[in-house]
């Protein structure tokens, strides 16, 4: 009959039972117990497929000595021990061999695997204390092995304990055995592993919550770990659900670093964020062929009109997102994560040529799917998270730390990103789960744009933070259809309060000024106020930046949401074919002041809001401000005639003047394109915030036939006028795709 192949397992205990006959007194020839020995190993192997249950090793044939295996391979495991600590690592390695698989590279099956560990198991944990820094290959072999996709559940218990053994004796490998648990936390993202996918991540949670339960310190090297295995921003839509959804599943049992976890998850969602640099409605029209084509798609709809989706651009949409991600599934044949067309990151890939449009598009579909995959997944998690308590009526506590968590995360994380376009909804779709949530929110925004009579002298928040915060108040309110009219004229109300405020202090030091005050190399106050028709100078914008991100999102806020500003007369319900007695609220009042104020606020807004706002306030007799606007462009053609005739003999003081006037566009931009929850339009995602989410309602919209602006103001307008009005929708589309300029990118680093 052939000989048996031995087996790795197998090897290592014919020797130990080889060392271990050789110490007893046995009586028999070398030849014939060796032999004999050999043939009661087989037997037993065959005999009992579980060899460590009471297994007996005969040890000769007449000697009548028998051993249990379990025995030999706890003395087998001993001695290799000691041995390596006295400078003889060959039963070692034997030892480390014993534990090392992988799926990939190991000539092992999984039920093989599993058959040749198991007695090996208690052997190794009855060793438990002596595994310290000097056995790392032992142990870091034991903990990167590839036992969690086993099946067999009893030996994937008997493994787990004897790693959560390990660790409980040696706490000093927490880190290392982290790392190469949340290392699966991916596991999945091929289509072959998909099936398992489920009960590898039950294994690795069963065994991290028992080591949080059992060393609570651990936390901080799970956050680390968690942080180290975060997939590039180029991996796959599916690589990247799968992370997130791991380690949001840890926050179920690891509530001590709940903050660590939702940073890195807020960090890595707003990387991704950024690299959208597109309109959706661009990526959604695969019939494009030139770029000119491309524009023109991206110009159909704007901030105030463009929610007017139809179910057949949203099923599109959603059509583009399932196909991009069948796309990523289909490159699977190899064992990169990675988008192999996206990996690099950078923003040439979204050029401006072209012959580059075919390729454009494919990248930036790719991106939107993955954000739009990551979103829903974030979506679904804070939903989750934060459901009312239906005995108690109210949300539970545990949401409410959640909210404040995500808050001061936010005011981190995304309210300093400019270029951020989707993540900001997650803490929108958070505030719409208990009214609360809304003020504490609204509430920090104005804390955040700050006393209106502060110099930055005296405010640890920058003017890029407050005027970032403003914008937030304004966008926010005009869009939460959650808000009640209360809420609405009491942000109003405090905005104008703040506007009207900010007014008086600088009319005071005008005066103070004026009254014989001097300043070097500075204009007066009075210079710098100026009448309504002095030129509108780079340093009035720079310097008076807050005012105007605090005026523009007043306007805004009137714009969207101006019929909770309003009621008929008589107090009766607001109907929109009658709007010529509306009765204002009392917080509104002081507004006028303020767009007439010497400051020209219309002049330093976004133009596309200035003209919304005149369009609207005209409509509803509120105010009429187009004589102003008119006055604006004249002043603004006289400028740009202006600066094009500077001649080089000016010197330096052209060069200046030319330097500035660039710095004054580029923080111009910053009121220009911020508009932070423009609509969602990512097709997943949009599915939480749709029913929450404040749509533009043109004035009279509510009425059959009332889409013609009224015809009093017809004179006020020039000839041009219309076609400005009609350029709204372009103004505000290009607003929602442009970043606002760093502030690096000013001279002297500051405003």
């Amino acid at each position: 009959m052939p000989a048996r192949k031995e087996s790795a397992a197998s090897r290592p205990i014919k020797r130990a039972v080889s060392k271990l006959r050789k110490s007893t007194a046995v009586e028999s020839s070398p030849d014939s117990t060796a032999e004999q020995t050999q043939k009661d190993t087989d037997s037993t192997e065959e005999a009992e497929p579980n060899p460590v249950n009471s297994k007996k090793i005969q040890k000769g044939s007449g000697s009548g000595v028998s051993i249990d295996k379990s025995v030999f391979l706890r003395k087998f495991t001993e001695n290799a021990l000691q041995q390596f600590k006295e400078g003889n690592s060959e039963e070692y390695y034997k030892l480390v061999k014993v534990f090392t698989f992988s799926k990939y590279t190991s000539y092992l099956t999984a039920e093989k695997y599993v058959e040749e560990v198991m007695p090996w198991i208690p052997a190794l944990s009855e060793n438990i204390s002596a595994l310290g820094i000097t056995y790392r290959e032992l142990v870091t072999t034991i903990f990167s092995s590839d036992w969690a996709i086993c099946t067999d559940e009893r030996f994937v218990h008997r493994y787990a304990t004897m790693c959560l053994q390990i660790l409980s004796a040696h706490p000093t490998w927490v880190p290392q055995a982290m790392a190469a648990f949340v290392r699966w936390f991916t596991y999945g993202a091929r289509e072959k592993e998909a099936a398992a996918a489920p009960m590898v991540h039950d294994h690795l949670h069963a065994l991290i919550k028992g080591v949080y339960r059992t060393i609570p310190t651990c936390g901080t090297s799970l956050a680390a770990a968690l942080v180290d295995a975060c997939p590039f921003k180029a991996a796959k839509p599916n690589t990247q659900v799968l992370f997130v959804q791991n380690a949001l599943r840890c926050l179920d049992y690891a509530t001590g670093i709940r903050r660590q976890v939702l940073q890195l998850v807020l960090n890595h969602t707003i990387q991704i964020d950024v690299e959208v640099q597109v309109e959706l409605e661009d990526l959604e029209s695969e019939s494009e062929e030139d770029e000119e084509d491309e524009t023109e798609g991206a110009v159909e709809e704007g901030i105030f009109e463009f929610e007017e989706d139809t179910e057949d651009a949203k099923n599109s949409a959603a059509n583009t997102n399932n196909e991009s991600g069948d796309d990523s599934e289909a490159e699977s044949g190899s064992d990169s994560d990675s988008d192999s067309d996206s990996g690099s990151g950078t923003d040439s890939e979204f050029g401006d040529s072209g012959d580059d449009l075919g390729k454009v598009n494919y990248n930036a579909k790719k991106i939107v799917a993955k954000l739009d995959a990551v979103m829903s997944t974030l979506f679904t998690w804070l939903e989750k998270n934060s459901q009312i308590d239906v005995a108690a009526g109210e949300v539970p506590e545990s949401a409410s730390q959640l909210f404040l968590t995500f808050l001061d995360l936010f005011n981190a994380i995304v309210l300093p990103t400019f270029k951020s376009r989707y993540t900001q909804f997650l803490l929108f779709f958070l505030c719409s789960r208990d009214p609360q949530y809304a003020d504490v929110f609204l509430g920090t925004m104005m804390g955040n744009v700050g006393d209106p009579v502060r110099t930055l002298a005296q405010d640890k928040v920058s003017s890029v933070t407050k005027v970032a915060a403003a914008s937030y108040l304004g966008s926010f309110v005009a869009r939460a259809k959650f808000l009640t009219p209360k809420i609405v004229r009491s942000v109003v109300g405090v905005l104008i309060q703040w506007a009207n405020a900010y007014l008086d202090w600088q009319e005071q030091m005008a005066k103070d000024n004026a009254a014989g005050q001097k300043q070097s190399n500075r204009p007066l106050y009075s210079q710098v106020l100026g009448g309504s028709s002095a030129p509108l100078q780079f340093t009035d914008f720079e310097r008076h930046a807050v005012f105007y991100a605090v005026t523009q999102a007043t306007l805004y806020m009137f714009c969207f949401r101006w019929r909770d500003l309003a009621e008929a007369s008589g107090g009766g319900p607001l109907v929109e074919t009658e709007l010529d007695n509306l009765h204002w609220c009392h917080e509104v009042e002081g507004m006028q002041r303020i767009v007439f104020s010497k400051l020209n606020p219309l002049r330093a807004c976004a133009p596309a809001v200035a003209q919304q706002f005149a369009s609207v306030a005209s409509q509803t007799n509120f105010m009429f401000c187009y004589a102003m606007l008119q006055q604006n462009r004249r002043s603004n053609n006289a400028e740009t005639n202006t600066g094009s005739s500077v001649s080089g003999s000016q010197g330096d003081a052209s060069s200046s003047s030319l330097m500035l006037s660039s710095s004054t566009h580029i923080l111009r931009a910053g009121l220009d394109t911020f508009f932070p929850f423009d609509p969602m339009t990512l097709p997943i995602s949009r599915q939480f915030i749709d029913p929450i989410y404040f749509e533009w309602k043109d004035v009279g919209s509510e009425s059959t036939d009332n889409e013609e602006s009224d015809d009093d103001e017809a004179g006020e307008r020039d000839d041009g006028a219309n076609d400005n009005e009609a350029g709204v929708v372009e103004q505000m589309v290009a607003m929602s795709i442009s970043p606002i300029a760093p502030l690096s990118a000013l001279p002297g680093g500051a405003f």
